[in-house]
């Protein structure tokens, strides 16, 4: 059992978790930084397929950590599929715990403490403070995918697409789904190029 790996996941994803301000979303580029550019645990477009997936489905958008550790362990057998099955399952459970627990403990904490200086004068400049960090965060996250995105397709149809939806989301009261289900219609109708899915293949082998 590559156990170095597992070392890897927790600090990567505990070290994620703490700086989460905002939500988990805030932090996506640099588990892209992480997974992709440091690890090597995905590809660009492996990491861009299971963010998409973990966005589109109910549940947390965070789960994308799971996947992220199914696969990370997986590869280490990719010619015994049970051992790749329990070595992922073992790398999900410690990429999720590692990504849930400490920053709960944090909030936790945290917020007891934060309460007993309520009506403080620094609590509101420290607030606004970390709201501009988030905004980074988030802007950093979205570049960063939006990026990736766009190299593995048609650069300038996947770009049209990520502004127009960006402008809409930001200005008119459209509905996200509406706007997924366009985007996914037109990458089914292969505007955006054929494009090969290497999640699955990766996956299932």
């Amino acid at each position: 059992m590559p156990w170095n790996t597992l070392f890897d996941l927790f600090i990567v994803f505990a070290q994620a978790s703490l700086l989460a301000l905002g939500g988990g979303t805030a932090v996506i580029g640099e588990l892209q930084n992480e997974s992709v550019g440091e690890y090597h645990w995905l590809t660009g477009q492996q990491f861009v397929d299971i963010f998409a997936i973990t966005q589109a489905t109910p549940g947390p958008s965070m789960l994308i950590v799971s996947l992220i550790g199914y696969w990370a362990m997986a590869q280490h057998f990719p010619h015994d599929p049970s051992m790749a099955f329990c070595a992922g399952l073992l790398g999900m459970f410690v990429s999720t715990t590692a990504t849930f627990l400490p920053s709960s403990l944090l909030a936790y904490y945290v917020g007891r403490w934060w309460e007993h200086f309520h009506g403080s004068n620094w609590r509101e400049p420290i607030e606004k403070g970390l709201s501009a960090v988030t905004i980074g965060l988030l802007f950093a996250s979205a570049v960063i995918v939006s990026n990736e995105a766009a190299t593995s397709l048609i650069p300038w149809r996947a770009w049209t697409i990520i502004l127009v939806s960006g402008v809409l989301l930001a200005f008119t009261k459209v509905n996200p789904l509406l706007l997924m289900a366009v985007a996914g219609l037109l990458g089914w109708l292969g505007y955006l190029a054929p494009v090969v899915n290497q999640l699955v293949p990766a996956v299932t082998h």
